[in-house]
């Protein structure tokens, strides 16, 4: 396999730190941290630029907060300067990982995005309209990344010892030491492996996609299952009988566990009739149509009355209120929802 290598000064150039700055600061402009590190852009870049060079660079800590929708989830915010550091990598080595990605993994790609995974789940579930189709997803993923299974499949891309070692420094900032668990061939050992990439960092979208991009080339090309799609850690596979995606599914748990020291989640792994309608991205797809998930709709909905009683309050502005309807409306746009949309706007005009 070839590898890259030459890659850190490009990484430590001014021009590309410039150019992570400008992508890290956009729409944050008005934030105080970031127009103080814009304030004194050139000498910031350039002391990130000589620790980066010397050696001496440490990431900092982070900003804990939890949202909860659609689900509850812990996301860790970086400091400013770490954020610049995370899109100068990502520059430099996203090219070479993308050339291997398969064309049907989504998410945190350009082009691969909602929309596009929607329209392919639309073309494979008219395929086999008559067959069958397995949702599963990966427990606790972000959580469960191995850092050193991680760091062996990014060695194999790129040689510069130097990017490496910028690339464990990232991981290392940040480890989750509640879902280490047991795999074949295991030690006492294994609970000290650290493991977690954080949600919220750009380098951890691009890092997740590396980590599974392994299977997706071991189901496309090992078990030559071509109807195929993952959606971050969501995965979605068609096939005529029910049969071959069971055995597809004890490959794939096989491949999770030995390889890269993750597990299927035991509840939603599902086999079920496509007729039936599939769960993807958001909508509840079917052969010939595709609707919204009803929890979507009680989502927004719990959500726009909750919005209205602070606007009645006067607590916030009526444009927090007509954007989570145009938000919501540019969601439902893409499904059969002509009444919902039509009501929706009804009450607006009100």
């Amino acid at each position: 396999m070839r590898r890259t290598g030459n890659l850190f000064e490009r990484l430590c150039s001014f021009e590309t730190l410039h150019r992570a700055f400008r992508l890290a600061a956009r729409g944050k402009g008005e934030r105080l941290y970031c127009a103080r590190f814009g304030y004194e852009r050139e000498s910031e870049l350039l002391r990130l630029q000589e620790e980066l060079r010397s050696g001496t660079y440490r990431h900092g800590g982070y900003r804990d907060f939890t949202v909860h929708d659609p689900k509850t989830r812990q996301v860790r915010a970086a400091v400013f300067r770490d954020r610049v550091v995370h899109h100068a990598l990502c520059g430099v080595i996203e090219p070479i990982f993308e050339a291997r990605f398969i064309s049907d993994s989504f998410a945190c790609r350009k082009g691969k995005g909602t929309l596009a995974a929607l329209e392919r789940c639309k073309a494979l579930a008219r395929r086999f309209a008559d067959g069958y189709a397995l949702k599963l997803d990966a427990a606790k993923y972000f959580y469960s990344v191995d850092h050193e299974v991680l760091l062996g499949i990014l060695a194999r891309k790129i040689k510069d010892r130097r990017v490496l070692a910028l690339c464990r420094e990232i991981l290392a900032s940040s480890q989750d030491r509640r879902f280490r668990g047991y795999f074949p061939g295991d030690d006492l050992l294994a609970l000290l492996r650290p493991t977690g990439i954080p949600i919220g960092n750009l380098s951890s979208q691009l890092f997740s996609n590396i980590y599974l991009g392994e299977l997706d080339l071991f189901v496309k090309h090992s078990l030559r299952r071509k109807a195929y799609l993952r959606y971050m850690d969501d995965m979605l596979l068609f096939a005529s009988g029910k049969a071959e995606l069971w055995e597809t599914l004890a490959r794939i748990e096989a491949f999770l566990a030995e390889r890269l020291r993750l597990r299927v989640h035991p509840k939603k792994r599902t086999v079920s009739p496509v007729r039936r309608g599939v769960d993807w991205v958001g909508y509840r797809v079917f052969p010939d149509r595709v609707r919204l998930l009803r929890r979507n709709i009680f989502r927004f909905r719990a959500r726009n009355r909750r919005l209205r009683r602070l606007l009645r309050r006067r607590t916030i502005p009526t444009r927090r209120v007509r954007d989570s309807l145009v938000s919501f409306l540019g969601y439902a746009r893409h499904a059969q929802a002509g009444r919902l949309m039509r009501r929706l706007m009804y009450l607006e005009a009100f």
